[in-house]
């Protein structure tokens, strides 16, 4: 790789690190916890590389994954002995994921208008446990499901005890588990994609970024309640699509399924957040104040550098 092609990673890097370093300060974790993921990250993708490229089979091949990386062995071994480099799956959320998908996509789970029924708990196939069952494979985990249903209000639970469904997904928006899981997620999948298209770009995967960086700043709430119909209505109807009933794999085949997705968002840049580069203040022309900076120049004698 070209020195030019590397500093374009770098600052691109740099971009990628500034939303979530500000996340991460937020949440009350300095660098030496960044520093500390960072490395299990790195052990993480060496080691898949190397079960991709190498086939190195279930034992990783430390001296390679020290070598790729620049950490040292030692590093690297402890890394892979406390499991911390081994894929992460949030299999919890996932099931609830499933069966929250399934509650809003298939007929046999909806009122005569289309929209999720409110179900019991327990009591035939028509059930929030069926429901679970067809969706999860896993009948004796419903009340763990419906646990982190509740938790994230997806689903309210009744007087009456029935459940009803309140949202398509399980983020929130705050600062919650579910909302944290789906930020980390779902920046997993745009950088992959990205990188999916940089590394294969005769088979790209669709991505397309419209912005207009001149707007006017009195058409932005209108623009912005307007897109998010558009975009809400676009992922409603892919939705429907991805999960249609007779698309998707149930019970014991659901593993053997691909994972095929969508994702919409929208971004504003403020004013504020569009800070000028970092310019040392040690420079003497710094500490002169604006205004005299010219007439100082222009006192300078000819042929004065």
């Amino acid at each position: 790789m070209s020195e030019s092609l590397k500093a374009a990673v770098r600052l691109a890097v740099l971009r990628i690190l500034d939303p979530l370093v500000k996340w991460l300060i937020d949440a009350g974790l300095g660098v030496g916890d960044l520093v500390s993921l960072v490395k299990i990250a790195y052990v993480r993708a060496a080691r898949e590389r190397g079960l991709a490229a190498r086939g190195e089979g279930q034992r990783p091949n430390v001296s390679r994954i020290a070598v790729v990386t620049g950490l040292t062995r030692v590093e690297v071994t402890n890394i892979l002995a406390t499991g911390a480099a081994d894929p992460v799956y949030d299999r919890g959320r996932q099931r609830a994921e499933r069966v929250l998908t399934g509650w809003w996509n298939d007929v046999a789970f909806q009122d005569e208008s289309g929209h999720p029924a409110v179900l019991p708990l327990r009591g035939g196939q028509r059930s929030f446990a069926g429901l679970a069952e067809r969706y999860s494979g896993e009948r004796w985990l419903v009340a763990s499901i419906v646990e982190e249903l509740l938790r994230a209000k997806a689903v309210r639970r009744m007087p009456d005890g029935r459940l009803k469904a309140m949202s398509r997904s399980l983020a929130t928006g705050g600062w919650d588990p579910a909302s944290v899981h789906a930020f980390g997620e779902q920046l997993s999948e745009h950088c992959a994609t990205l990188l999916h298209n940089l590394n294969s770009p005769a088979h790209a995967r669709y991505v397309r970024r419209v912005v207009n960086v001149r707007l006017d700043p009195m058409y932005v709430p209108l623009l912005t309640r307007d897109l998010t119909e558009h975009a809400q209505g676009f992922a409603d109807a892919a939705d429907d699509a991805l999960n249609h009933p007779g698309h998707t794999l149930t019970g014991r085949n659901r593993e053997k399924g691909a994972s095929l997705g969508v994702a919409v968002y929208l971004f504003e840049t403020r004013e504020e957040e569009a800070l000028p580069p970092f310019v040392p203040k040690s420079r003497a022309r710094d500490k002169v104040p604006p205004a005299r900076v010219r007439g100082d120049r222009d006192k300078r004698r000819p042929g004065r550098r």
